[in-house]
């Protein structure tokens, strides 16, 4: 079998079967959940399998950080995510109020800054450790191969369609969830973001051959990305929340777009064919 199509079918397959665990046993409120922490292991694990079922032999570079692009990976995502979703969610629920969250007691205003920043730190840190097995395999396994095979352009796009249609079995199991909006308007509200955020990095991986660079964008989307709504109450109001969610996937979406097409000429040379 083909590398590529034995990478993706392995990496789906046990996305499917993960969500399958996940979504017959209670989906979000599953005794299972905890288990959903091992979706971003998978892409890993299916790079393991092709190298063990075909025998190749991938080489991982773990030498290059470019410093020039840390910004970029950084803010990028999370500033354009809150960009959108702030004004919006703003509009839809007349203002917005804050919250700190549970079991934080009363804090001083510098207790409480102090707070908020360690969480980002630490959420980052961890998070993006997290994001590495993912990177593993979409950017460092599969973005090069297809590179190989066609432009910048097509690889990076095909590379992020891919990744985004891989999260839907986790958004209709329950592995994904927000209160108050069904499964398949999740699947139809993340993905365009998932996609976005694939492009982004996609482009980031042109631009660097930096696998660290794409866990720490990766990282700081899943969590920066989020990271205001932790402290805003509920709305109480599906519709809006589904408007605001939406909001910021279709500006990830345009700013990825955006920055494909007018970015793809950067593409660093591999040297030796590809750095994974």
């Amino acid at each position: 079998m083909d590398p590529i199509t034995a990478f993706v079918v392995a990496a789906y397959a046990l996305s499917i079967a993960l969500s399958l665990v996940i979504g017959l046993t209670g989906g979000h409120q599953s005794p299972l959940i905890a288990l959903s922490y091992l979706s971003m292991f998978l892409p890993a694990v299916a790079v393991l399998i092709v190298r063990v079922t075909l025998h190749e032999s991938p080489r991982l570079h773990w030498d290059t950080l470019p410093v020039r692009y840390l910004p970029v990976a950084l803010f990028l995502i999370p500033v354009v995510m809150h960009a959108a979703m702030l004004p919006v969610m703003a509009a839809l629920s007349g203002g917005i109020q804050w919250q700190a969250p549970r079991g934080w007691g009363i804090l001083t205003g510098q207790a409480l800054i102090a707070r908020i920043a360690l969480n980002a730190v630490a959420g980052l840190a961890v998070v993006t450790l997290l994001a590495l097995f993912e990177e593993i395999g979409w950017r460092a396994w599969l973005l090069p191969r297809l590179l190989e095979r066609m432009g910048a352009r097509h690889a990076v796009l095909l590379s992020a369609v891919i990744w985004a249609l891989w999260h839907v079995p986790f958004q209709l199991s329950g592995i994904q969830h927000i209160d108050g909006i069904s499964p398949l308007r999740l699947v139809l509200a993340v993905t365009p973001g998932t996609l976005g955020a694939g492009l982004i990095i996609g482009w980031l991986w042109l631009c660097t051959e930096s696998i660290w660079l794409c866990a720490i964008a990766h990282g700081a989307m899943n969590n920066w990305g989020q990271y205001t709504f932790k402290y805003m109450k509920d709305s109480g109001n599906p519709a809006a929340d589904f408007a605001v969610l939406l909001a910021g996937s279709l500006a990830v979406l345009a700013a990825g777009g955006l920055l494909l097409w007018f970015g793809a000429g950067k593409r660093r040379q591999f040297s030796d064919g590809f750095s994974a």
